[in-house]
């Protein structure tokens, strides 16, 4: 159920009251006001929220409270119209903020819908932001050539390869 995403990022060990804030909602009602937003639009069915981390290395010079003014600047950046909730948290070596995005607009009721490309726009918005702070960003992994199998080490070998053909 959505409820447990809520009680996990809001849960006290965790983060502290005053590094939890709603884009577009009310932190202590979150879980009803996208209830209601799902019900509004009749958009009750498949997937229910978001979950983005956004989280810095141990060693990053960062206060929570910048991790979380961060956090919200790149909610509101990127999900405009969406209710988020935004919690940072303290509890482990590296500081990290949670935000839990609700699948349907509050404003047009359309459904956010995310890929691969979407997924490193949200990357790169956050590295922006990052940056602007004069904070570090990992850097991607370079893409790396995937290994051959035996059985196509074998083939290439003998001179069988249609893969290796098609490179000559």
């Amino acid at each position: 159920p959505m409820n447990n995403i809520f009680l996990y990022i809001t849960r006290p060990e965790a983060t502290d009251r005053d590094l939890i804030d709603g884009i577009n909602c009310t932190p202590e009602s979150a879980h009803d006001e996208f209830l209601f937003v799902k019900e509004r639009f009749g958009k009750e069915d498949g997937r229910q929220y978001y979950h983005v981390i956004q989280s810095f290395a141990p060693e990053e010079n960062v206060t929570p409270e910048l991790a979380h003014e961060i956090a919200l600047r790149f909610a509101k950046e990127n999900f405009g119209d969406y209710e988020v909730l935004v919690a940072t948290h303290t509890d482990k070596s590296h500081i990290h903020s949670h935000l839990v995005v609700n699948s349907v607009s509050c404003e047009t009721g359309y459904k956010y819908h995310s890929d691969n490309e979407n997924i490193e726009r949200l990357r790169q918005a956050s590295d922006r932001l990052c940056l602007e702070y004069s904070l570090s960003v990992v850097e991607p992994k370079a893409k790396s050539n995937k290994q051959m199998s035996a059985r196509e080490y074998h083939s290439a070998s003998r001179g069988e390869s249609w893969k290796m053909q098609l490179i000559v």
